[in-house]
This record gives structure tokens, sequence and C-alpha cells, in this order.
């Protein structure tokens, strides 16, 4: 499987989680790794997706009135995977889309999925990922083996007041494949309106799906650099 990994190219400490990932996967069979150097606030204003409207009453919309440090941060993010997006389309053939802290577990096995494939659906409410909040710790994801659908007891749901609102959002954007049908869906949604990344991949804009046991988890190192730093 093909799989991107997404790092702060002049950040040491995103240079150095990026080359664990890499060699964490050398580990194990069946997977292609490269790094890709992501969109940072220092050259969003340049990418051409910088022009792309705001989804109304979104969690995006709120950073850019808020702070602008972390406005350009999460808006740098959501162009890095309307880039992967447009990646997977032109490939014509599913992908891995990698945060620069993922780590492997295992060996890629191919699995038949839809759309989009969350690949660490196992430690995304565990520390120290920041999604271990009091409301999710205790979150079970049903099943033992295999690809699974959504659950509809799942309790991460989109909540501002627009066309996306009570839709399944992601939990985070650390790990998942995504084949072209599903970027397909995801860049048609995105062309139109940008919101936070993991607010703007929904169930309402593509079909999620989660795969048993999860071939991906998280560095214990969480460098927090979604929500903007000084570099």
């Amino acid at each position: 499987m093909k799989a991107q990994i997404t790092y702060i190219s002049h950040y040491f400490d995103s240079i150095t989680q990026s080359d664990q990932a890499i060699r964490s996967f050398d580990a194990f069979k069946n997977w292609e790794v490269e790094k890709t150097p992501g969109v940072t606030p220092e050259t969003v204003k340049s990418q051409f997706e910088y022009n792309i409207p705001i989804k109304e009453n979104s969690r995006l919309l709120d950073f850019k009135k808020e702070d602008t440090l972390r406005y350009l941060t999460k808006l740098s993010c959501v162009i890095n995977h309307v880039k992967f997006f447009r990646r997977v389309i032109a490939a014509d053939e599913p992908m891995v889309f990698l945060e620069h802290d993922a780590l492997c577990t295992r060996s890629w096995v191919d699995v038949d999925f839809d759309e989009y494939l969350i690949l660490n659906a196992e430690y995304v409410f565990k520390p120290p990922n920041k999604l271990a909040l009091r409301q999710y710790k205790d979150y079970v994801w049903p099943g033992t083996k295999g690809v699974y659908e959504m659950q509809q007891d799942y309790r991460l749901t989109y909540y501002r007041d627009n066309n996306w609102n009570g839709s399944f959002m992601a939990p985070g954007t650390g790990a998942y494949a995504l084949t072209p049908k599903g970027a397909k869906r995801l860049l048609a949604a995105a062309e139109k309106n940008l919101d936070q990344s993991d607010f703007l991949i929904n169930s309402y804009n593509v079909n999620m799906q989660y795969l048993l046991p999860s071939p991906i988890k998280f560095n214990s190192v969480n460098l927090s650099t979604s929500y903007g730093i000084q570099i």
C-alpha cells in the first residue's frame, strides 16, 4: 500500500518523528511509504487552495476571527489533505495519508473498503492523542477483525450550524486510507468550502469505515503542531 507521511520540513521534531515513522513501516511488509513536506503558515498564502471560501458557521471560520496563527495552521492542514485527495485521484488507486507521528504496528493486508478507512481507530481516543477527552475515552469500536461501518453510537459528530450538522466526524486525520472514489467526493466538497480537516472529512461528504485491528498507532510524544507553532 502506497502511503504519504506529511511533515514540517523546517521543524526538527517533525523531521525526527517522520523518520521514526518511516522506520516503523520498513519493519513490516507491503508498505510503500514516502515523506512529503506539508504546507505551513509560511507558505499557505501561495497555495491555489488559499482562495477557496471557508464554510459558513464552521470551526475554521472561528479560527479566522480569533487567532491568525492558528487559522493559518489549520488552513495549511486542510490544504495538505486537499492536495492528497488530488494525488489519489491522479494515481487512480487507494493510498494512505499519515501524519508525522504515525507508527506502524503490522503489515498491510489488502482489505475491501469503499471510500474512507480509519486506520488508527483503537488509538484515537487514548493518550497522547488530544481526542482522549472524557466524553470519548470509554468508547469501544465494535468488531474484532476486518472493515466495519461506523456505528450509530459513535459520539464524535459535526456540531456546527450548517448542512453538515449531525454527520460523523473523522477522529483526527492521523492515519486513513482513501480510494479514488472517496477522494473525488471529498475533493468536490472541499472545492466548494473548507473547514478544519477533521471537520471537512465527515460522513456527509464521504462514506466512513474503520479497520480492526488498527495497523497504525501514535508516537508517544504529541507535538501538537496543528495548534500553531512559532519556529
